[in-house]
C-alpha cells in the first residue's frame, strides 16, 4: 500500500523532530553531566584531603555515607556517558544513512536491505545488536519512524540518568550538612 505524500511528509517531519530533539538533549546533558561529576569530585577530594580538620565539624559516619552516595552518582554518571555515546553514534549514523538514501533515490540505484542489516549488525556488540535487530524488524514491517523514536527514547533515559546523578550529588551534600556537629 502506497502512502500519501502528506503521510510521508508527516513521518519525515516526525523523524526530523525526534532526531533534532535527541541531539539537543544529548549535547546539553553530556556537558552538564561532566561538569557535575567533576565539580562534586573536586569538592569531595578537598574534603578528603582535609579530613582531619573536617572531621571536627562533620560526623565521620555522615562523611562515609556521603562518599557512598558519591560513588553511586559516579556509577550513574558512567551509565549516562555510555548512553550518551550510543545516542551520539545513532545520531551520526542516522545523518549519514539519510544522506546516502537520498543519494540512492536520486540516482535510482538498487539497495539490498538484507545485506545492509547483516553487515550493520555484525559491527555491533551483542547488547547493541539486540536493539538494532528490534528496530530493523520494525523498519521492515513499515515503521520507518522506529529508529528515530528509539534515539529519542534513549536520550530521555540519558536525561533520567543525569537527573539521578544530580540527585545522588545533592543527597551527598545534604548528608554532609546533616552531619554537621554543633559548635
Amino acid at each position: 500500500m502506497e502512502d500519501s505524500k502528506e503521510a510521508q511528509n508527516a513521518r519525515d517531519m516526525a523523524i526530523a523532530g525526534l532526531v533534532v530533539a535527541a541531539s539537543k538533549v544529548n549535547e546539553s546533558l553530556g556537558a552538564f553531566s561532566g561538569w557535575l561529576i567533576a565539580g562534586v569530585g573536586v569538592a569531595f577530594s578537598l574534603l578528603l584531603a582535609n579530613f582531619e580538620a573536617v572531621s571536627r565539624f562533620v560526623c565521620v559516619s555522615h562523611v562515609r555515607t556521603a562518599l557512598l552516595l558519591l560513588v553511586f552518582g559516579l556509577v550513574v554518571s558512567i551509565l549516562a556517558r555510555l548512553l550518551s555515546a550510543m545516542v551520539s553514534s545513532a545520531l551520526g549514523s542516522h545523518d549519514a544513512s539519510t544522506a546516502f538514501v537520498k543519494k540512492l533515490l536520486d540516482t535510482g540505484e538498487k539497495f539490498d536491505l538484507d545485506i545492509f542489516i547483516t553487515e550493520f549488525e555484525r559491527g555491533l556488540f551483542p547488547y547493541q545488536r539486540w536493539v538494532a535487530r528490534f528496530t530493523m524488524a520494525k523498519a521492515r514491517a513499515g515503521d520507518v519512524v522506529a529508529s528515530a523514536r528509539l534515539i529519542a527514547k534513549l536520550s530521555q533515559v540519558q536525561a533520567l540518568l543525569v537527573l539521578g546523578e544530580a540527585a545522588f550529588s545533592i543527597a551527598a551534600a545534604a548528608t554532609l550538612v546533616a552531619g554537621l556537629k554543633a559548635l
